[in-house]
């Protein structure tokens, strides 16, 4: 062991260390989980986290219900550095370090929007199974993706549903795009993914917003 570490140059030591340490984490993560513990979503590192509710588990996750899609969360990293780091060493045999480097940062960054999406469709999967979209209904929500006007395609809304804060496919049959940020409300259910939605009027977002109904989303 000692001398395969004293055989390599200072770059594939700074890698192997990368790799190695990255690697106890992943295998510590995938103990965790397989026993149980940290069975939620990922924490969010950048700050984004929407969440109703976090309760952080020994391998750094909280459970979380976000819709969008999250990079920067610890399985993410552990997946950046420990692809990058194998990749980045075995490559350093064949190529150029500059080249080494380049491709090593490529291959964790693919591994990094894998578990990003991974998450993200898995974690729509959860916040969903159990949700019936009849109960949002009346609700309201705040557009997160622009909704074209007239039924003109779909956007996205996000919306408190059964005390969670869910995602949900929206269009609307209102004369103008419904703009990011905009409060409206659920006129009705197009099938088990999409709603139909209305724009909120001022006088009634004020209202909602004096009886404590809209707190969720002025946060």
């Amino acid at each position: 062991m000692l001398n395969w570490w004293n055989s390599m140059t200072i770059l594939e030591q700074v890698f192997a260390c990368i790799a190695i340490a990255a690697t106890v984490v992943l295998i510590i993560q995938s103990v965790l989980l397989l026993i149980g513990v940290g069975m939620g979503g990922d924490a969010d590192l950048d700050g984004g986290a929407d969440a109703d509710g976090a309760d952080a588990g020994l391998d750094g996750n909280a459970d979380v219900q976000d819709g969008g899609l999250s990079l920067f969360t610890v399985r993410g990293l552990v997946a950046f550095f420990t692809v990058g780091g194998w990749v980045g060493l075995a490559l350093l045999q064949y190529l150029p370090p500059a080249a080494a480097i380049v491709l090593a940062f490529l291959a964790g960054t693919a591994a990094l929007l894998g578990v990003g999406l991974l998450f993200k469709y898995a974690l729509r999967l959860q916040s969903q199974g159990n949700l019936d979209i009849q109960n949002a209904l009346g609700k309201t929500g705040k557009v997160y993706i622009p909704i074209p006007a007239q039924e003109g395609g779909q956007g996205k809304i996000t919306i408190l549903v059964q005390e969670r804060l869910t995602e949900l496919d929206a269009v609307t049959k209102a004369a103008r795009t419904l703009s990011t940020g905009e409060m409206v409300t659920v006129a009705a259910v197009v099938d088990p993914q999409t709603v139909l939605v209305e724009p909120v009027q001022p006088n009634e977002t004020k209202k909602q917003n004096q009886g404590g109904i809209s707190q969720w989303i002025q946060s």
